[in-house]
């Protein structure tokens, strides 16, 4: 990511300061040549920086600046400055030259090491990055926990859950209460994943195991029923799909949509006709998704008519109107309509399921991205859970 120039330019100065305060008062002293020497290169980095010349200025600081414990953090202030421009070679090769330094405490070679991991991990080197990360296993809590913490970014890169799993289950160990919640909701997740593995080997008893221990650690995981549901599916046990797809609904209403459609379809392999009929009774005070409403509204269509369905829609269209549900009644008021406006609606139906279809679906809560489809990890800000359905936008967006 490219940071502009105004943040550069406060970062690198204030790091300078910082270190020409700390480093170089004492030194400078005894030696009055080097401070003529290190005054120059000095304000030789800030004409670079004020001509926009960060290249250049960067290598300029990095020579002017001594080794030390002192200017440590505005050494890896300047690697972290690399590694977001792009440069991560060079974060790395610097990282490796402070890793060598014999001045530093064990504290101080331990946070260089995790800057030389985001590096690492920046670069896509993961056999590096863990590498690395096994020698800070012993290290103080601090510096483990976090260890841990880009450790298991690393597996979620390569997709290597069973070792994410095992990161997080050692950093639940030592976490701050505070972290837990997220920490359990994503450790959730990983035995989704494997879950999720073991359904396409079709080892549904696998699978199980996986969602039960995703249960015992996060309760609350609406993506766990969703998946329980889908394996009591594929093994036919229909009236407890049905159970357990219910739960989603009173569990996390925004949800429902996702479910819906299985929801009915078990129903009716279970022969739950009364439980049906009671279900699309309740649609008419109800107050549904768009998504949730879709479904609903097909059932009517196939059990009472397109009459029906269309009074469904059209009810629902004056509590709460949206785009996708203005494109389906007009799509059902094709059928009831007059042969000479049959082409209009049919038209405007299309229009606007095209608009629809193109529209984001999705919102993740953490970040504010918008997606089309439901992802549990979400793609802009690597956080679990967060991605939530929005029924608002479709209704319209500019």
């Amino acid at each position: 990511m490219q940071i502009s120039s105004p943040i550069l330019i406060l970062l690198v100065l204030l790091g300078l300061c910082a270190a020409w305060l700390v480093g170089y008062r004492s030194r400078f002293r005894k030696f009055p040549g080097l401070k003529r020497r290190r005054e120059q290169e000095y304000f030789i980095g800030l004409n670079y920086l004020l001509n926009d010349e960060h290249d250049d200025a960067i290598d300029i600081f990095i020579g002017a600046l001594a080794i030390s414990s002192g200017t440590l953090e505005t050494h890896l202030a300047l690697c972290t400055l690399l590694r977001r421009r792009g440069e991560v070679d060079r974060a790395i090769s610097h990282c490796q030259y402070l890793v060598e330094n014999k001045d530093f405490t064990p504290r101080e070679l331990g946070i260089i090491k995790l800057n030389l991991v985001r590096s690492y991990i920046a670069a896509g080197l993961y056999d590096r990055a863990e590498n690395l990360l096994a020698e800070l296993q012993n290290a103080s809590p601090p510096i483990k926990a976090e260890a841990l913490s880009l450790a298991i970014t690393a597996y979620q890169m390569v997709k290597d859950w069973g070792q994410a799993l095992n990161a997080a289950k050692e950093l639940l160990k030592i976490c701050a209460a505070g972290k837990r919640p997220e920490l359990q909701l994503q450790t959730s997740h990983f035995h989704c994943e494997l879950a999720e593995i073991a359904m396409n080997l079709n080892d549904l008893p696998s699978a199980r195991d996986e969602l039960q221990k995703a249960l015992q650690i996060n309760r609350n995981n609406t993506r766990i029923y969703m998946l329980i549901g889908k394996i009591e599916t594929l093994s036919g046990n229909y009236q407890e799909a049905v159970r357990v797809l219910q739960k989603i609904e009173q569990q996390d209403a925004n949800f429902a949509g996702e479910v819906t459609a299985a929801l009915l379809d078990n129903m009716q392999k279970a022969g739950m006709d009364t439980q049906i009929s009671w279900m699309l009774d309740a649609a008419q005070s109800g107050n549904h998704g768009a998504k949730q409403l879709r479904e609903i509204v097909t059932a009517v269509d196939k059990r009472r008519g397109n009459e029906a369905a269309l009074d469904l829609l059209k009810h629902h269209l004056y509590k709460n109107p949206s785009m996708e549900m203005l494109a389906q009644t007009f799509s059902y008021a094709t059928n009831a309509a007059p042969a000479d406006q049959q082409e209009v609606l049919e038209k405007g139906a299309a229009l606007l399921s095209m608009h629809v279809h193109n529209c984001p679906h999705y919102r993740c809560e953490n970040c504010g991205v918008e997606l089309k489809n439901l992802y549990w990890l979400c793609p802009g800000c690597s956080k679990w859970g967060m991605v939530r359905p929005i029924e608002g936008k479709v209704s319209y967006h500019q």
